[in-house]
């Protein structure tokens, strides 16, 4: 068995199979063979597009789990069209010859890498969310649509997680998150808490464990990789003598 330490967003414990989500890489060409004009009226259409759907996600979230946390794509909205993100990308279409893609690929870098070196922990988790969006923009500019299908219930493991896509995870299927990074002062873990969904954080969990039986415990932070039978017993029993929840996945993995 292996022992893992991160920081829990949700007091939950819950048992299951680890899976990695992988993002898929959008393959973008450089430079436009068309008009400067074009690729910018081209970057404004994906813009709108991508607020309106922000906006159906605002709507949503604000009949599921209220205002406050519904807010967050309210304030997407409002990234999407920040004077500074909107000239850098319609400078590097004008400036470089590039396209919209490219364009906001490179603002999407620069903002994200800004929001990280900030010495504020609430504003380095803003990084997520500058992904988030340029990451929506893209898919409207290239057509596609983020599919976070699970064939069965799953623990999925990624780098980190944007908050859309917490939205857009079958969460019949969905047992917990564990991420390398993230921040208890994202928009993501604000999602997590209201959503009910167990999350780690901050967890040096290798791709070789995919397929692996884990244990998250969001009270004291740990993940327990391939726990043998007894030691899921004695797990169980910890559990139960400190008022843990008997209903958990745990007392029935």
């Amino acid at each position: 068995m292996h022992i893992l330490s991160g920081k829990a967003i949700m007091e939950q414990i819950v048992a299951g199979r680890l899976c990695v989500y992988r993002r898929p890489a959008p393959q973008v060409q450089l430079y436009t063979l068309g008009d400067w004009r074009q690729e910018i009226n081209r970057f404004h259409r994906a813009q709108q597009l991508a607020i309106l759907e922000l906006n159906t996600l605002y709507h949503r979230a604000l009949n599921q789990v209220g205002e406050g946390v519904a807010s967050i794509f309210l304030i997407h909205g409002m990234l999407l069209e920040d004077h500074d993100y909107v000239e850098t990308v319609r400078g590097l279409i004008n400036g470089q010859g590039v396209t919209a893609e490219y364009a906001v690929q490179m603002a999407e870098i620069s903002f994200s890498a800004a929001f990280s070196a900030m010495d504020s922990p609430y504003m380095q988790a803003r990084s997520a969310d500058i992904r988030d969006i340029s990451q929506r923009v893209l898919r409207a500019l290239m057509g596609g649509r983020q599919t976070l299908l699970m064939d069965e219930p799953a623990i999925l493991v990624s780098e980190d997680f944007l908050p859309s896509e917490v939205m857009d995870f079958d969460q019949r299927r969905l047992l917990g998150l564990i991420t390398r990074k993230g921040s208890l002062d994202s928009h993501t873990a604000m999602l997590v808490r209201a959503y009910h969904i167990p999350a780690i954080v901050e967890v040096d969990l290798i791709p070789k464990w995919e397929g692996h039986l884990a244990v998250m415990d969001g009270y004291t932070g740990n993940i327990y990789v391939d726990p043998g039978p007894e030691q899921l017993n004695q797990l169980r029993e910890l559990y139960q003598a400190n008022g843990r929840p008997k209903g958990s996945a745990l007392i029935h993995a």
